[in-house]
């Protein structure tokens, strides 16, 4: 769910590139599978893909009969269709774990196609908060939240790539933080549920203090806040996978004003024959409150 809100609108910018590689153009599909190192295995999402004139709901475009394998090593593992819920695929077997630094294989036959979809993701090493310097701060002051984390990389990365996502436990009004209230107040189809969770822009460790023993001391920004109050922040150590296909949506949907028309870049995709994100991410979090500049 949380990682999740990272990808939200992202899947959609994919059917309105503007590139001069139409190839991406031929996948009919889109799969949405994220792996979370030391948790059960998620349930897995199967499409079709929706054209950007239209409005369909998930359920008016899930494929129903799917056979989606996983692999890890010489380990096997089917995931089901879930029953009630088209287009989600569970697994239902022994309960696996999913494993840190381990390469998971995804294989999607949809009858039909000529050949199945297909992907693979190295799940980052286990990511610990082992130390933060505050439980407690006051709003937009110089003492801001650092943490001291151990890096989360898999076995192909040579630096790690950290999302923070918060996620506010007393979102309310009276709670908003300025720049939130006034974009509630000012727009009528804004609600506080599009602001209780919230992520930051890919972290690159080389931005960052690392010490002689490897770990890292990340500086949590304060426009990661929304609610004043009691705050869950989350950090998210993101596979390969995760960190293009983030990173080339956020340049399609910013550009920054510097492509021309013709010229803007696809998402970076992790799947062969589909569209979607295949992708694995190690997390760790704390609870944090924020208290409003007044009560300082």
């Amino acid at each position: 769910m949380l990682l999740r809100s990272l990808l939200v609108g992202l899947i959609a910018v994919i059917t309105g590139c503007d590139s001069a590689d139409f190839s991406v153009l031929d996948n009919k599909f889109v799969v949405e599978l994220t792996l979370i190192a030391n948790e059960p295995l998620p349930s897995a999402r199967v499409s079709e893909l929706a054209r950007i004139d239209q409005k369909n709901q998930f359920k008016d475009l899930a494929i129903t009969n799917a056979q989606v394998l996983l692999t890890t090593g010489t380990t096997e593992l089917f995931m089901e269709p879930s029953e009630g819920n088209p287009g989600i695929y569970e697994y239902l077997g022994k309960k696996h774990i999913v494993q840190p630094g381990t390469r998971y294989d995804l294989r999607v036959t949809i009858p039909g196609m000529s050949e199945p979809i297909t992907g693979m993701t190295n799940v980052p090493s286990s990511v610990k908060i082992l130390a933060a310097s505050r439980e407690s701060g006051t709003y937009l002051t110089d003492e801001q939240l650092t943490l001291k984390v151990t890096p989360g990389r898999g076995i192909d990365q040579v630096q790690s790539n950290f999302t923070l996502v918060t996620q506010a436990l007393d979102a309310g009004i009276s709670s908003a933080v300025p720049f939130v209230a006034a974009s509630l107040e000012d727009d009528d189809e804004l609600t506080l549920e599009d602001f209780r969770i919230g992520g930051s822009p890919i972290i690159a460790e080389g931005n960052f203090v690392t010490f002689s023993d490897g770990t890292i001391e990340l500086i949590y920004p304060w426009i990661g806040v929304n609610f004043y109050g009691r705050n869950i922040i989350y950090l998210n150590a993101l596979d390969d996978n995760l960190t293009e296909f983030v990173r080339s949506a956020e340049e399609q949907q910013g550009g920054n004003g510097v492509f021309g028309p013709g010229v803007i870049p696809n998402v970076i995709q992790s799947l062969s024959g589909a569209h979607g994100i295949f992708g694995s991410v190690a997390r760790d979090s704390i609870l944090f409150t924020v208290f409003p500049p007044d009560d300082s």
